[in-house]
């Protein structure tokens, strides 16, 4: 069934963890129904132009009220949503799946969501969206069992916004990787008001990772801890990225390719650094040979992580293939602070050099388990 979505925005709308609920609504509305077309009434010129990558991302047309009562269709079923509210995930796919018929959602008693068959006689086509919209809200109908929808008003908005929050967690984050995101988490509700788009974040991280590395080569004890906390710094900002292009919906297939490369170069400056660092702060010895090893090593993991693991569909991996997705992580990081600060990197040049062959020569000799279930 072809569905036509209708809500409102006010220009004092909160923003629920960075978006207006209007927005949350359209685009929730745009991925679960596939309506023909999703009608934002009291919308102006300025509330489109800035929210206009988001929209896109309900792949539906999306239309104001500046066309008149034309913007509705009178013969195709509506959907009329309340402002102050937004679906959850899989909230308006059950809605709608549990209304045949005419039928509401309440929250509170408060009718949310109402699913109507024969929209002209409530006006639409004739009367102004806004009032078919209040219509459509307000008329009796079956009362809907299903459909969560999250409340967009004064303090319950931050509740709600917990609960975007806590779904950017994966259930399989190692315990570093738990406290990271609860570290990036933090970061991103501080960059969530401000104009800040995932690439943003991803090039501040890759400009970043290589000031760090930079620093990590250098002849100095206190420049190389300087550039190791720089460089977990980054780590924070490379989950930043993807929790704001989720809590935005701002992820594309472009900014995901720039991440990966710009963590790809960003391992490959900490990697060639590395060695630098340690034989400008020990010139009387001969580093070639680790250098040469850890590079080689690194490219090799690299390789060989994305061969048997990466570019493998997640239903494909073998029962191995997590566990070495959190060895060759970015948790190494935390070593090379601990390293730094007491002056012992030369430690982790040396460990990293031969382990990182030893590591890629497993991963070959147990490829079964780790590409296959």
């Amino acid at each position: 069934m072809s569905w036509q979505v209708l809500l409102s925005a006010r220009a004092d709308a909160p923003l629920v963890a960075g978006l207006p609920a209007a927005v949350r609504a359209a685009v929730r509305a745009g991925q679960e129904l596939a309506p023909s077309r999703i009608v934002i009434t009291g919308a102006g010129d300025a509330f489109f132009r800035k929210w206009a990558l988001q929209l896109r991302a309900a792949g539906a047309p999306v239309l104001g009220d500046e066309t008149g009562p034309a913007a509705l269709d009178r013969s195709l079923p509506l959907l009329a949503l309340d402002s102050d509210f937004f679906p959850d995930e899989g909230g308006l796919r059950d809605f709608a799946a549990a209304s045949p018929g005419d039928a509401r959602r309440l929250v509170d008693g408060r009718p949310v969501a109402a699913a109507r068959r024969a929209p002209a006689g409530l006006g639409a086509g004739t009367l102004p969206a806004a009032e078919v919209l209040a219509q459509a809200l307000a008329a009796p109908a079956a009362e809907a069992s299903r459909g969560a929808f999250l409340d967009a008003r004064g303090a319950a908005a931050e509740a709600s916004a917990a609960v975007l929050f806590g779904r950017l967690a994966k259930d399989n984050d190692g315990y570093i990787a738990k406290l990271d995101r609860r570290l990036s988490i933090a970061i991103s509700r501080l960059l969530l008001p401000f104009p800040v788009t995932p690439n943003h974040v991803t090039t501040a991280g890759l400009l970043l990772g290589l000031l760090g590395a930079w620093w990590l080569a250098a002849p100095s004890a206190r420049l190389q801890f300087l550039g190791a906390l720089v460089l977990w710094f980054c780590c924070l900002l490379d989950g930043c990225d993807g929790e704001i292009a989720r809590l935005k919906h701002l992820s594309s297939p472009s900014g995901a390719a720039y991440d990966v490369w710009a963590d790809h170069v960003s391992h490959l400056a900490t990697f060639v650094a590395l060695p630098i660092g340690v034989a400008r702060l020990h010139p009387g010895r001969d580093w070639l040979v680790p250098g040469v090893l850890l590079v080689t090593g690194f490219l090799a993991c690299g390789f060989t992580v994305w061969y048997l693991v990466l570019r493998v569909p997640e239903d494909k991996r073998g029962p191995l293939a997590l566990t070495v997705e959190r060895i060759a992580s970015r948790d190494y990081v935390y070593l090379i602070v601990a390293l730094t600060a007491v002056g012992r990197l030369d430690w982790f040049v040396w460990a990293a050099a031969v382990g990182s062959h030893l590591f890629n020569a497993f991963l070959w000799l147990r490829s079964s388990q780790v590409a296959a279930a």
